[in-house]
């Protein structure tokens, strides 16, 4: 796992509202949800790579 800083910013409360309800909803925590807005806006601006998928596997039958 990467290491991670912890990072104090100013939101607007319509926004924090809005992350609040899809925790609520969809049980993703907010601090979840904006690292992963962050890391899909610096990927659209082409600053980090698009994490690859692991693919899975084939099932073997026996």
């Amino acid at each position: 796992m990467t290491s991670r800083r912890i990072t104090t910013f100013r939101i607007d409360e319509e926004l924090l509202e809005g992350l609040r309800e899809v925790c609520e909803r969809e049980g993703v925590p907010v601090p979840e949800q904006v690292r992963r807005a962050i890391r899909t806006w610096l990927e659209s601006k082409g600053v980090i790579k698009k994490a690859e998928r692991k693919r899975a596997g084939t099932r073997r039958r026996p």
